[in-house]
């Protein structure tokens, strides 16, 4: 059995990502600032977006969705404008974790003609490593950790259980199945008289 697979069977894929990713549109009315929406699927309403430039570890814009609804309006001012390309996410606490979607194909705003974005796998893959000063802030690492811990820990306890059962019986089904030992009977000549 692959470790693999024991994880996942005690609960340590406690914060799995969302899928499918976001839906990322420019758009700009007349005469006022570009914008970016960002659509999650409706399943996913009430979700928290992230906007992030290009290169960036943390977000731009960070906007929660209104209760019902999956898209979000980001307004792009002048210091949003600094980068031209965008990726946006949302992520749900699903109670005990956040999940968070892939980042969406990426957004180029660019008054230039130049469609390209540099660099172009600059965009975050996924969460920033944790280091320990972010461990202490943010603990809500801590429950699915331990659970997925425990969980893990009864699953090899049972293992052990079954293997040991197993074993007991095989034991005593060869001593039932082998015949006592027979020892001849030897009697002692007697004195003959």
């Amino acid at each position: 059995m692959r470790l693999e697979f024991l994880l996942f069977v005690a609960g340590a894929v406690a914060a799995p990502r969302l899928s499918p990713p976001p839906l990322g549109l420019l758009f700009q009315e007349d005469g006022g600032s570009p914008k970016i929406s960002c659509f999650a699927p409706q399943s996913y309403a009430g979700s928290t977006f992230e906007l992030f430039a290009t290169g960036a570890n943390v977000p731009a814009q960070s906007v929660s969705a209104n209760p019902g609804q999956h898209k979000v309006d980001f307004t792009l001012d002048g210091t949003a404008l600094a980068s031209r390309c965008y990726r946006c996410r949302y992520r749900s606490y699903n109670g005990s974790a956040w999940q968070m979607s892939a980042f969406s194909m990426e957004i180029v705003v660019n008054a230039s003609g130049d469609v390209s974005c540099h660099p172009p796998t600059a965009a975050p893959t996924g969460r920033p490593l944790p280091t320990s000063t972010t461990l202490r802030q943010d603990r809500s690492w801590l429950l699915p950790v331990a659970i997925s811990m425990a969980g893990l820990v009864l699953l090899l306890l049972a293992a052990a259980a079954v293997a040991a059962c197993r074993g007991s019986r095989r034991l005593a089904g060869r001593k039932r199945s082998t015949p006592p030992p027979s020892f001849p009977m030897t009697t002692a000549p007697m004195p003959s008289a």
